[in-house]
């Protein structure tokens, strides 16, 4: 066997950081509170995350040891998350939307040692919160409220003590170590839809080559001369990626704090010049609602080009909707367990303008590093034929192995999602998928999702893409409810754009010839039920089981209709 002779340069995020601080030390990081703007070059930023790694060995944080953060996208917490992993710490990145129990079951289970909390968030965990014995020490960043008091932690021997105030007592020259790029530098979990929340363990090398992945041309396509806002919550799988691929390409970032309403958004991509931004559909579909509303508003965004969208399928309506104001909606594919970008939606030279245009709901092709394959329920590869449908699976780089021990009720059930063939592992993704000849792969639903109906699957998905492309639909979502003829049968919930009536009356009369030019009428809802809003989940995805508790212990009235 013939080795290659070249450096062995582990992938390590310390390649990030350096770059940062020899080239682009005077790109900004805008972030907007509620209060107002703050405003940092990356200079100053790496200054500051020299400091927090300063506290962090003054902590006796060793190398391996976990920290937690429960903050919203901030400076701030951009300064942790360069800090915790370039010193060969783990950053875990905590939901801040979950209940106070489930905050302290996850910062248990992961053995996390330090705690960074934005103010607005320790406030509210409220007095049922009791911090587990594994933490030591509590920063908290001041966010909304910077002068407001700080209360002690609850049943807990940590210290406590105010960002700032810290982080005023210690230099900003660190020995940044150097690290084994196998080594972990981020800890996330899943959103517990499917079952317990299950640990993801990034390792540097993953980290830094998904950060990589998205600077490809065909790919997300970060660049230097974008600035970037995800609105995706840095506490979602990393804002997916985003701020690490922002700080790599040298492009300039802007982050919302907790501000993902309309008006927010606006404001801040007119005060950064925004170029890119991402979050899941339901935040784009209000801001499309208010741009489309308000003729001021379209001025300000003038800047902004691209929005790659993900944790939901996106509609066709959306995706035209944006671009009438000259914005590209690039449908993108991921999860937790891949860190989390698996595909994005792009163009192929060689495929015609209307195959494309029939394409571009699809959740496209694999990100460069992926291999994808849709299976039967033997494991064969289904053909590549647009139609054959099986569970999705993925391998990369960048997809896990194993979870974080633990927390699944039974570690050894939640290893079946990891299986070895063909030569190589592959991560189960429990979505039901299709891929064409051109490569494009296409959600058709959840396998949890998925509707049996008289001994037949109806896709609750392709439902939902198609109740969103009616003109009078803000949200739409498609569950089952039991049914003693047919096993199952789907029943659509609504949010209308109007909270008019006649709306809905107009709405229940025309939804079944509208479906009837997609879907053969046995797969076609017949209840109806309508929502103000649909409720959303702690990532700010529709919740499919609150609606399927609702419709199970509820009987429809057809007078509310």
């Amino acid at each position: 066997m013939l080795y290659g002779l070249m450096q062995s340069v582990p992938l390590t995020l310390n390649m990030v950081r350096e770059r940062v601080g020899e080239l682009y030390p005077g790109k900004t990081v805008v972030t907007r509170f509620s209060s107002g703007f703050h405003s940092c070059t990356y200079g100053e930023l790496l200054e500051r995350a020299g400091r927090v790694a300063n506290l962090l060995k003054d902590f006796g944080l060793r190398r391996g040891d976990r920290v937690a953060t429960l903050a919203w996208n901030s400076h701030r917490h951009l300064e942790v998350y360069v800090a915790v992993p370039c010193m060969g710490a783990v950053l875990h990145t905590v939901n801040a939307r979950l209940a106070a129990r489930d905050v302290a079951t996850l910062l248990d289970h992961a053995g996390d040692t330090v705690l960074f909390v934005d103010h607005s968030i320790w406030r509210t965990l409220g007095s049922d919160f009791q911090l587990p014995d594994c933490i030591r020490h509590v920063v908290v960043c001041e966010d909304e409220d910077p002068e407001g008091a700080v209360e002690a932690p609850r049943a807990s021997n940590a210290t406590l003590g105010r960002y700032e105030d810290l982080l005023a007592g210690y230099p900003s020259a660190f020995a940044w170590p150097s690290l084994d790029e196998k080594e972990a530098a981020g800890l996330c979990y899943t959103s517990g839809t499917t079952g317990d929340p299950k640990g993801v363990l990034y390792s540097h090398r993953s980290t830094t080559l998904h950060t990589l992945s998205c600077l490809f041309a065909d790919g997300v396509s970060m660049r230097e001369r974008d600035v970037c806002m995800p609105a995706v919550p840095m506490f979602h799988a990393n804002a997916w990626g985003f701020p690490y691929a922002a700080l790599m390409a040298g492009a300039s970032l802007a982050l919302p704090s907790r501000q993902t309403d309309p008006q927010s958004l606006v404001e801040l991509i007119e005060r950064a010049k925004v170029t890119i931004a991402t979050a899941v559909p339901t935040v784009w579909t209000n801001f499309l609602e208010f741009i489309r509303s308000n003729q001021a508003a379209t001025g300000k965004i003038q800047t902004l080009r691209r929005l790659p969208i993900g944790g939901a399928a996106v509609s066709r309506s959306l995706i035209d909707g944006f671009s009438e104001f000259g914005i590209e909606v690039m449908h993108c594919w991921g999860m937790t367990e891949i860190s989390p970008l698996g595909l994005t939606n792009l163009d192929r030279s060689d495929v015609d303008a209307e195959t494309l245009k029939a394409t571009r709901t699809a959740q496209g092709l694999a990100v460069p590093g992926c291999s994808v394959r849709v299976v039967d329920g033997e494991g064969r590869r289904c053909p590549t034929d647009g139609r054959s449908s099986g569970e999705l699976q993925i391998s990369s780089p960048w997809a896990a192995s194993a979870y974080f021990p633990g927390i699944a009720e039974n570690v050894n059930r939640a290893q079946t999602s990891f299986v070895y063939s063909e030569g190589r592992e592959w991560l189960r993704t429990g979505d039901v998928a299709t891929i064409d000849s051109h490569g494009y792969v296409r959600i058709v639903d959840r396998t949890k999702d998925l509707i049996k109906s008289g001994g037949e699957w109806i896709s609750s998905q392709e439902l939902e893409l198609q109740l969103m492309n009616h003109p009078a639909v803000r949200e739409a979502a498609v569950v089952a409810r039991a049914d003693v003829k047919w096993q199952e049968r789907p029943v659509a919930c609504i949010s209308l754009r109007s909270d008019n009536p006649e709306e809905r009356q107009r709405f229940v009369s025309t939804m079944q010839t509208f479906l009837s030019r997609t879907f053969p009428k046995w797969q076609i809802p017949k209840e109806v039920k309508f929502w103000d809003e649909l409720p959303k989940g702690k990532t700010g995805k529709i919740d499919k089981n609150a609606l399927r508790d609702w419709v199970a212990g509820t009987e429809f009235d057809r007078a509310e209709i």
